[in-house]
């Protein structure tokens, strides 16, 4: 198993709120990732990113002592709790970071299933044989119009509120976080991603490109230049892992 991950400013934005983490096989949560799309005024928005990442890590690694594969969902849930915890109680803490939050989408791998859970609107998908496969559905308005059957998925791409979204790390003091678990095969490429590539890209664009004759990071260069080339208007992150 192999992963790559990059963040990149894009073409619009002065700093970059996103963040991500690759475990290094050393680390007691081996093969876990985390893509983290933040927001808020000044700096916050790394601010919230940055500090989700830590908390959720923290809390996973303590419970990873004692816990086996089939406490994962619960595990992660938890350390989505914590990271809301931490980023709520910074984001109350100095104006500065008042109303700061982040997306999270988080994705371990063990034993043939790949585990997922995530608030907001960074996704995960399985890359096989030449189509995205889902696990995740955004938390954004736009969603909730199209599960109410308002508006297609082709319109919501488009959609003016297109980037409002419904929940998020550190808004509350409470979060609900979705979780989900599906099997894994061989040749199988897992994206985790923020919405500025998946939001400039469709599925089918980060598809051709990630079934290039070429390798990983490639792939993932290929896909932040597309994202650029398309307008780079947000910050775009992804982690690509190769089963």
């Amino acid at each position: 198993m192999k992963a790559v991950g990059i963040s990149d400013i894009g073409k619009c934005r002065k700093n970059n709120e996103d963040a991500y983490y690759i475990s290094a096989g050393e680390d007691h949560a081996e093969n876990l990732y985390l893509v983290a799309d933040g927001m808020g005024g000044c700096n916050a928005g790394e601010v919230a990113s940055n500090s989700a990442i830590e908390a959720f890590l923290a809390h996973f690694w303590k419970e990873m002592k004692h816990a086996t594969t089939e406490d994962m969902l619960d595990m992660m849930t938890g350390a989505m709790a914590a990271a809301n915890k931490e980023v709520y109680t910074k984001s109350n803490s100095a104006r500065e970071f008042a109303e700061m939050g982040t997306t999270i989408v988080a994705a371990a791998v063990r034993e043939e299933k790949v585990y997922v859970a995530h608030v907001g609107d960074s996704r995960a998908y399985i890359f096989r044989k030449r189509e995205m496969i889902p696990l995740t559905t955004d938390h954004s308005y736009v969603m909730e119009l199209v599960k109410m059957g308002n508006i297609t998925k082709e319109e919501a791409a488009t959609h003016p509120k297109r980037n409002v979204i419904t929940r998020a790390i550190g808004i509350k003091n409470t979060v609900e976080t979705d979780t989900a678990i599906h099997a894994l095969q061989k040749n199988d490429i897992i994206v985790l991603c923020t919405d500025g590539l998946c939001g400039m890209l469709k599925d089918e664009e980060m598809a051709k490109i990630l079934n290039k004759r070429t390798d990983l990071e490639r792939k993932a260069e290929l896909l932040v230049a597309e994202a650029n080339k398309k307008g780079g208007f947000d910050n775009i992150s992804l982690i690509l892992v190769q089963i």
